[in-house]
């Protein structure tokens, strides 16, 4: 496994450092106000926290006036082996020397993506799968729902609650997010929710865990396999094998098995979306493999791209030869430069002498009990959850009634940690949720630099 001397090397040594009085600093200030005059307002990370990104090297970055950050982000959860790691940056170099646009065509590049990808898919995709690729989660989104829509000869679409599939058509209206959907109605028809199994806000009474994920999947099952529930005609389930902006939720052991075993009684298509979750952050390659399934489709993106916008649908080769030729242009995906940056990515990632995810999951579980031990004595820290560099903590202003904090207290939570040196982005279906999602090559000592200041602004009764 690599050793944390190394892995600090990718980084600032010096992060956290705070030069300036307040961040931004009159530099970075001086940009960000143009940015608010020449970019769009329906920017999230640029609107919620205000910084100024100049250099960035493995889990920290640099703003204009000189202040480094340990960046608890990841990119949400895209720089996955860490920002300008110099093997990706090589990479880039190489190819953007040869040829870097090739429309949808073959390139060799491209190629050797597709065979790699193909390798380290889970099993039931591995060795027998094509890929298409797009150029974000919400393109390669609405290529899976196309792809399954015109597979089955099906029209409806199942997805969950506390979803989040991307903001365009089909992704948009799949995503359950408030503030994704209202205003920008009508959405996309044919699309049906059904509850995931988020124990801590569980409406029904259970035991424990294991039930409210047996509750989960027992009506999934009615829904989709029981006359007269209006499920009559869905072509495909897509689920987030980890929840994303929905709150981080990791479902009960087993209820991924559940749902593929509906998705194959029904005779719907079985679609992982592994966009955020994927890629080593969990502690395996791909988080659904925490469950042994074998989705039909795997949706890609985020971490396999990294410092490149690359995403991408994987489905078995059968369900391939089910569609039409010619029928699908898509000019700017797969662009060589990008597809060179993700076969660095995948050959760091399965490094067997680093072990990046083995190592995810073990740092994981020790920041993951250190926030737990400090939340028993927190009367605001309701849960700390999560698996691998995906953990996250849920803010309550009672730990009783469970009855979140406000977004504008994480909000506050957000900036104070920013001006304390980390970079932060919270999610949640009440906004009341903080992530900690660092690429994984974070070192130990700056992931617990980042901690620490969290729980030092949470201990001196800062949030609420």
């Amino acid at each position: 496994m690599i050793s944390e001397e190394e892995l600090a090397k990718l980084s600032y040594p010096e992060a956290p450092k705070i030069v300036t009085a307040k961040v931004p600093g009159p530099k970075g200030q001086k940009i960000y106000d143009k940015s608010l005059k020449f970019q769009t307002p329906t920017r999230v990370g640029g609107m919620g926290l205000p910084f100024v990104w100049q250099e960035a090297r493995g889990a920290t970055v640099k703003d204009p006036d000189g202040n480094i950050m340990i960046n608890m982000t990841g990119g949400i959860a895209v720089n996955n082996v860490g920002q300008c790691h110099p093997k990706v940056v090589a990479a880039i170099r190489r190819q953007a020397r040869r040829v870097m646009h090739t429309i949808d065509m073959v390139g060799i590049v491209n190629q050797r993506l597709s065979e790699r990808l193909s390798e380290i898919m889970p099993e039931g995709l591995r060795g027998n799968c094509v890929t298409a690729y797009a150029a974000s989660g919400s393109g390669a989104v609405e290529t899976a729902v196309k792809y399954a829509r015109y597979i089955t000869k099906r029209t409806q679409i199942l997805a969950f609650h506390g979803a989040y599939h991307g903001v365009w058509g089909w992704s948009n209206a799949m995503t359950t997010g408030d503030h994704y959907r209202e205003g920008w109605g009508p959405l996309a028809p044919y699309i049906i929710h059904a509850p995931y199994p988020y124990y801590y806000r569980w409406p029904f009474k259970v035991a424990s865990e294991a039930e409210c994920g047996e509750q989960a999947a027992d009506y999934l099952d009615y829904l989709l396999n029981t006359p007269y529930t209006a499920a009559n005609d869905v072509a495909a389930v897509f689920i987030e094998p980890v929840v994303g902006e929905g709150g981080y939720v990791v479902p009960p052991a087993g209820f991924l098995r559940r749902v593929e075993e509906i998705c194959r009684k029904n005779g719907c298509l079985f679609v992982v979306d592994e966009v955020q979750a994927g890629f080593g952050r969990t502690g395996k390659m791909w988080s659904c493999e925490w469950d042994n399934v074998k989705p039909d489709i795997l949706v890609w993106g985020k971490g396999v791209g990294g410092d490149q916008p690359l995403t991408g649908v994987t489905l078995r080769r059968d369900l391939a030869d089910k569609l039409e030729p010619l029928t699908q242009p898509l000019t700017f995906t797969a662009n060589a430069v990008a597809c060179a940056a993700a076969l660095a990515n995948i050959d760091i990632m399965t490094d067997k002498n680093d072990d990046l995810i083995g190592r995810a999951a073990i740092v994981g579980e020790e920041i993951k009990k250190k926030l737990s031990d400090f939340a028993k004595g927190s009367r605001i820290m309701g849960e700390v959850r999560g698996r691998g560099f995906m953990l996250a903590v849920e803010f309550v202003q009672d730990k009783a009634t469970r009855k979140p904090v406000s977004g504008m207290a994480i909000g506050n939570l957000m900036w104070m940690m920013r001006d304390r040196g980390v970079l932060a982005f919270p999610c949640g279906r009440y906004g009341n949720v903080m992530r900690f999602m660092p690429p994984l090559v974070c070192t130990r000592e700056h992931f617990n630099k980042a901690v620490d200041i969290f729980l030092d602004i949470v201990r001196k009764g800062m949030v609420g």
